[in-house]
């Protein structure tokens, strides 16, 4: 493979495969149009003094500096930061900075995310995210939507999330891209257009799970710590979680996995989020292989799955393994589907196994119809290898961390929903380019309640 005139495990293969597998850019050119790219963030002095204000800032540059190929960011910088995110800043310069963005000036140009209210529409293409309780939305620049009760970080990193992806969308020349209010509530996605009316339980009035098992250690994966990090545990020792994974980190992963430090690879994904998660002061337990068949949980360990796995056989034996509720997500993996997000929860009535027994697999069949394409025609008559080089490029899942972050986001909320014995949501689906889409089903009340039995908790 030494060949290729691109490299094949580059930092932003997953992310720039969206751009080659549309036909409409060749490598080269996809390369370019992602170096080349520019994302300005400016927040506003009410929101940086929030959770939720704050939440929505980091999670749009930790996303956007994989996106883009420069993060600037202005605004209210110099607050002190509020949200326990265990890095080496006591303010927010220093927090974008961790994640990649350098603090600007005013001349910053580029896609523009303006975060909450006070901030003047910019006169080109420019997105607002906005929160209210659970609820997250964008709306065009030029509107000056009101930030609602800003005490949920879940919902800030959501709105965060989505702005970074409609400014990711418009870059790639969607003339739909930010300019419609689009809001989804996480604590009740089936609400659709009434999201606005009704922003949910206050987070001070539910639980927040104490004992969860995380399987799949990649974007997902690290998707779901990044929303458990945000929450706000009056006693985070008494956090329990338990990391499965057998794989190291490559350099493929840094462009969807947000918690990658940029050249740390080949170390294993349950050690990056150990290290995380202990620094945040959780307690962890490493499983460091694969889920089988024959493993099961002990009354002793997390009865709460969160699973971040994206092969099928792998996802139907997980109600084998005695869980009392397996929250599972899956993203598209096409140019043409990665925006789309699907969660399921199942407890002791559903069976992965029954419910995906007739998804297969489509990776023969995608890979089959973008080697139809110029692009892969043309460097498989380069390499002269029989198009083995270009068809192992086409096996490459799109994929980029907005997306995750929002269905992280909105995993982290069921297990909150099971955690405070409320109904939990049997399906969501949806593409989070169009928050219309987005399509949810209420389930029954738990018949078993998981809540913490730890001081410091409402009673």
């Amino acid at each position: 493979m030494s060949n290729l005139p691109i490299e094949v495990d580059s930092e932003t293969s997953r992310i720039r495969a969206a751009l080659v597998n549309s036909g409409r850019n060749s490598f080269s050119e996809a390369e370019e149009k992602l170096l080349s790219s520019r994302l300005v963030l400016k927040i506003g002095s009410d929101a940086a003094c929030t959770p939720a204000g704050q939440a929505a800032l980091l999670t749009a540059a930790v996303t956007g500096t994989r996106c883009f190929g420069d993060v600037s960011v202005l605004g209210t910088l110099n607050r002190p930061l509020l949200l326990p995110l265990p890095i080496a800043a006591k303010t927010l310069a220093e927090a974008v900075g961790h994640f990649g963005a350098h603090v600007a000036d005013d001349r910053a140009s580029g896609r523009t995310v303006l975060i909450g209210p006070g901030i003047e529409e910019e006169k080109d293409w420019s997105v607002r995210a906005f929160w209210n309780g659970w609820v997250a939305g964008t709306a065009p620049g030029r509107n000056t939507l009101a930030v609602g009760k800003s005490d949920c970080p879940l919902a800030g990193a959501a709105a965060g999330a989505l702005a970074v992806g409609q400014a990711f969308l418009a870059e790639q020349g969607d003339h739909r891209a930010g300019r419609s209010i689009q809001q989804l509530s996480l604590w009740g996605p089936e609400l659709g257009e009434q999201a606005a009316c009704s922003p949910g339980t206050s987070l001070d009035e539910v639980y927040l799970p104490t004992a969860l098992w995380l399987v799949g250690l990649g974007n997902l994966g690290q998707a779901y710590l990044w929303a458990l990090t945000l929450l706000p545990y009056p006693r985070p020792e008494d956090v329990l979680l338990f990391f499965q994974d057998d794989q190291k980190v490559g350099k493929e992963n840094w462009g969807t996995s947000v918690l990658v430090q940029r050249g740390r690879y080949g170390v294993l994904k349950t050690r990056i989020a150990e290290e995380w998660a202990t620094m945040r002061g959780f307690e962890v337990r490493r499983v460091d292989r694969r889920m089988s068949e024959q493993q099961t949980r002990s009354d002793r360990e997390p009865g709460i799955l969160l699973a971040g796995l994206d092969r099928m056989p792998a996802r139907r034996m997980l109600g084998r393994c005695g869980f009392d509720y397996i929250i599972d997500a899956g993203l598209g993996v096409t140019a043409a589907d990665y925006r789309k997000i699907r969660i399921n929860v199942f407890d002791a009535s559903g069976d992965p196994a029954e419910h995906f027994q007739d998804v297969e697999d489509q990776t023969g069949q995608v890979v089959e119809e973008l080697m139809k394409l110029p692009t892969y025609q043309e460097l498989a008559r380069s390499l002269g290898d029989g198009g083995c080089g270009a068809a192992t490029l086409a096996e490459t899942r799109v994929a980029v961390p907005f997306v995750s972050a929002i269905a992280g986001a909105l995993a982290v909320t069921q297990a909150i929903r099971l955690a405070s014995g409320y109904a939990h949501h049997i399906g969501i689906t949806g593409d989070i380019g169009d928050l219309r889409s987005i399509r949810a089903y209420l389930g029954p009340k738990p018949t078993r309640v998981i809540v913490p039995n730890a001081p410091g908790y409402p009673e």
